[in-house]
């Protein structure tokens, strides 16, 4: 992946996160559009994303504790991809 696709990746996170509450249908449609596998838990979502045959898994809760869960979520999945050293 490269610096520009993972900006591009991020600026489209941001508003599908924005304002977090719940995983709705839509929310859903827009990331498996982006890639992503949702896999449904008990309390979370795992977020499954492939890339460059790595997988990588990130968890979301379900009940978001405060307004900032969106943006931590977007920080989060951005931290995943850097420490997985997959973008050059």
């Amino acid at each position: 992946m490269s610096e520009q696709e993972f900006k591009e990746l991020k600026e489209s996170l941001k508003p599908i996160f924005r304002g977090y509450r719940r995983m709705d249908a839509s929310m859903e449609k827009k990331l498996k559009n982006l890639g992503f596998e949702i896999i449904r838990s008990k309390k979370h979502y795992i977020l499954n994303y492939s890339i460059c045959k790595k997988e990588l898994c990130i968890e979301v809760s379900k009940t978001p504790g405060d307004f900032r869960s969106g943006r931590k979520i977007v920080r989060d999945i951005s931290k995943v991809i850097r420490e997985s050293e997959l973008i050059h």
